[in-house]
């Protein structure tokens, strides 16, 4: 089985990083703005040291798929707003139920497209260092929309589905610079509150899918359990979905798995990214099987259940390791 992480890395140690001493230097000449940090040389620079660090530490961790080590300004959220006219940053918001606050979008007026996201960018800029295939992790246009505060123009149908023209154009940009995966997270809809607002997610993700049509768009789904949603999660036209299947949401997703059909990707989320703990080889082996026992084995991607950002550095890439070594045991027993 292929491995692949589902997210961002965390890149601190003992609480130093040259990002964040470049990141410090430009807060401290007083411009707050996202767009002078993104254009900042220093911390352009710092950024890609770092994506050169987690591409380096993705292939000695073992991993097939890699993603393009993306690290933002503050956090995507906050760097992506200046390519979207229509968006006021707002204070940081806690996001689902981890440790981790991104800056909320204002939707004031029917959003519409400035430039490529920082996405683009950082791609492009680790598709340069590597030719392995990878795999860039986007939040979804309906997370942003569920967490953004709206009025006006902005809080309409019509300003949603801009939302997501957006998104599609982005994703056509990395598909023309060679992206083949993408992933798109859209946690936010298995919460009790919004799970109303699949067919928000599916049109959404059908439209993403259209507009490049080269590339396997996952749907990734962490931190929560998807009952009657998969069945039409399923009938979404993308390549795959991605599922937790740690903690207390293992038993109720393999549940949902008896009704899998189809020939879609499963993104298995198989090791916790929200736990300091490392699992036991066996304990991940026994999840693998369990998985593919629904699924199978060519139809997965074994992965952490969310991004591994929310750990301490030691413990993602030990979990990582850990992770690609029980997935790939299955590899070394055929040859």
């Amino acid at each position: 089985m292929q491995v692949t992480p589902t997210g961002r890395f965390p890149i601190v140690r003992g609480g130093q990083h040259p990002l964040r001493a470049a990141l410090d230097a430009w807060r401290a000449r007083g411009d707050s703005a996202p767009e002078s940090a993104l254009e900042d040389p220093d911390v352009q620079a710092a950024q890609a040291l770092a994506t050169r660090e987690l591409l380096a530490a993705q292939e000695d961790c073992g991993v097939d798929l890699p993603s393009d080590g993306y690290v933002p300004v503050y956090d995507e959220w906050f760097a992506w707003a200046p390519s979207v006219a229509g968006v006021r940053l707002e204070n940081a918001i806690r996001y689902l139920d981890t440790n981790t606050y991104y800056h909320r979008w204002h939707l004031t007026e029917r959003p519409r497209r400035l430039r490529p996201g920082p996405h683009v960018a950082a791609f492009q800029r680790a598709a340069a260092m590597t030719d392995r295939p990878l795999k860039p992790c986007l939040f979804g246009p309906y997370t942003m929309w569920a967490y953004a505060l709206r009025e006006g123009e902005g809080d309409t149908t019509a300003a949603f589905d801009a939302l997501v023209e957006i998104w599609a154009a982005d994703v056509a940009e990395l598909a023309a610079a060679g992206a083949r995966y993408v992933q798109i997270e859209e946690s936010v809809l298995l919460r009790p509150k919004h799970r109303a607002d699949l067919p928000l997610v599916a049109r959404a993700a059908k439209r993403i899918a259209e507009a490049a049509p080269g590339v396997q768009v996952i749907l990734h789904f962490a931190c929560g359990g998807v009952g009657d949603l998969l069945g039409p999660l399923l009938d979404v036209p993308v390549a795959g979905i991605g599922l937790d299947f740690t903690d207390a949401y293992r038993e109720p997703n393999l549940a949902a798995l008896t009704n899998w059909h189809g020939d879609k990707l499963l993104q298995a989320g198989i090791a916790n990214a929200r736990e300091i703990r490392i699992e036991a080889p066996e304990e991940l082996r026994d999840t693998l099987q369990a998985v593919t026992a629904r699924v199978p084995a060519a139809r997965c991607l074994a992965a952490p259940s969310t991004a591994l950002l929310y750990l301490p550095g030691h413990a993602a890439v030990e979990k990582l390791s850990l992770l690609a070594a029980a997935a790939h045991r299955g590899r070394e027993m055929v040859a």
